[in-house]
């Protein structure tokens, strides 16, 4: 295991990350920040297993706009994929492990992280805890952004000033390394540019923020009263710290989590925010928090991603959306895919219309084209479409 980072200050915690990682965001490097862990629990929920390996023996997939095909195990190996994992109705059709993981293998989930605090914002809002319409500053006075919104902060649209990059003057980098988020979180300034969308991962620490003063709790704390407890998680995870001396949660990036213990999330949205009878989402929030209603699709409000490869895949071609920090995959019917993504391709896929989920997790993006869309043709294929 590597050493952890020194971090006394912003600067040291960043040179210490350069000196073992360099430029390189790692998929592991989950190992030299402090965590908050959860354990395993007692009785753990297994799903049923209906193995139909015969049917990924090939994989199509697209690259620099052309279709090519590749055997199954090869391509997910070639990748840097680190497990994929197929289920529908509850069954597991395909689970496999890649490139020296298995089962029992964490793995940093990054933005993955911002779909459950999505789930988490559900929950306090059906306690009426919080409205979405709030204003911020009614939770965090002292952070003095004009009639600034929590809705704002879940759909990326709020204006926050934030800077791409891996400099250490780069928002990204700080959000990545400040070993005090909340005093980061407080100190962050609107831009003049006016609201559109941004992915911006200031929003998640103000929600942070906002969740702990509600609640009374820190966020993992009353993560795990209210979700992991109960989910029958089989293996322990883990939620990243900013530092051991402030002890906040990283809720923009900061799960680790097995595939497997990954894929009961899917299942908890796909039934409705239900989980072994007991209602633990409002299914009102799911429904809201994951549909295009009312979503913008302007092309101006996407318009900061209209050089992005991605950017010009989903939001020129009018194929996506983002709700409350989820993506959404429009579909010819009315009852769309929707998916968590995070850096590195990690996505956990789920499919109303098919009672599926899929799980792609990763050790880099590996492919010219879209986890996403690979997942999607995946779900179809004719296994999943029976």
């Amino acid at each position: 295991m590597k050493a952890q980072l020194k971090q006394n200050s912003y600067m040291q915690s960043y040179v210490s990350y350069l000196l073992k990682n360099g430029f390189t965001v790692a998929h592991d490097d989950y190992h030299l920040f402090s965590t908050k862990d959860f354990p395993r629990s007692d009785e753990y929920f297994e799903y049923e297993m209906s193995l139909k390996r015969s049917e990924f023996i090939q994989i199509e997939y697209m690259h620099k706009g052309q279709k090519q095909t590749s055997p199954f195990k090869d391509f997910m190996e070639h990748s840097g994929t680190t497990a994929l994992i197929l289920i529908k109705d509850d069954q597991i059709y395909y689970e496999d492990y890649f490139n020296g993981y298995n089962r029992e293998t964490p793995h940093k989930l990054f933005s993955i992280t911002k779909s459950y605090m999505s789930a988490l914002l559900g929950i306090v809002v059906n306690e009426g805890l919080i409205h979405i319409d709030d204003p911020i500053n009614a939770y965090i006075p002292e952070l003095k952004l004009k009639n600034m919104t929590i809705k704002q902060l879940l759909q990326m649209e709020s204006g926050i000033k934030y800077k791409e990059g891996l400099f250490p003057w780069s928002d990204e980098a700080k959000v990545y390394l400040h070993p005090n988020a909340r005093e980061l979180a407080l100190s962050v300034v609107e831009d003049s540019s006016g609201s559109f969308f941004h992915y911006n991962d200031y929003h998640l620490l103000i929600l942070g923020l906002i969740l702990e003063r509600v609640t009374g709790k820190t966020v993992s704390e009353y993560m795990y009263q209210r979700l992991l407890s109960k989910m029958g998680l089989e293996f322990q995870s883990h939620w990243i710290l900013d530092s051991e001396k402030h002890a906040f949660e990283k809720t923009e990036s900061g799960l680790v989590m097995t595939a497997i213990d990954l894929a009961k999330f899917g299942s908890l949205y796909l039934n409705q925010g239900k989980w072994q009878g007991e209602q633990l989402i409002n299914p009102e929030w799911i429904k809201e928090s994951t549909s295009p209603e009312n979503v913008i699709s302007d092309r101006q409000y996407f318009h900061y991603y209209n050089n992005h490869p991605w950017g010009k895949m989903w939001f020129k071609q009018n194929k996506a959306y983002y709700k409350y920090l989820w993506w959404g995959h429009k579909n010819l019917e009315e009852n769309n895919d929707y998916f968590a993504l995070g850096n590195l391709g990690q996505v956990l896929y789920i499919s109303p219309k098919n009672n599926a989920i899929a799980i792609r997790l990763g050790e880099k993006w590996g492919v010219k084209d879209w986890w996403p869309s690979i997942l999607y043709k995946l779900i179809n294929n004719q296994v999943f479409a029976k």
